[in-house]
């Protein structure tokens, strides 16, 4: 019964599992553009051990408002899902492709 209704939700509506592959996505997307916060907040808490955190709050403060600007903007995770969503067509489209071109 549940496969049968899955079956007939459009194509934009995304499983849980591909939301969460969304949000993922958007993680790992998120932590390549702010590379250069990250990595400068992960040498500065390497050179300065247990003080890290009254050293490296310029660091941090850098690398959590990067993060952020990407993670909590809503914008970013629907390009995310938009990715899903193509890739889904896409699989549709070679799906009826070979179908069409068995008969």
């Amino acid at each position: 019964m549940i496969s049968k209704h899955s079956s007939r939700l459009p194509i934009w509506v995304l499983s849980p599992r591909e939301e969460q592959q969304a949000r993922k996505n958007l993680k790992t997307a998120t932590y390549g553009k702010c590379a250069s916060f990250v990595q400068a907040m992960a040498n500065c808490a390497k050179a300065n051990g247990m003080k890290v955190f009254p050293t490296c709050d310029k660091q941090r403060d850098e690398m959590k408002s990067c993060l952020l600007f990407y993670q909590t903007d809503a914008k970013y995770l629907d390009d995310e899902r938009d990715k899903i969503v193509l890739e889904k067509i896409s699989k549709l489209e070679e799906l009826y492709q070979k179908q069409n071109s068995t008969k």
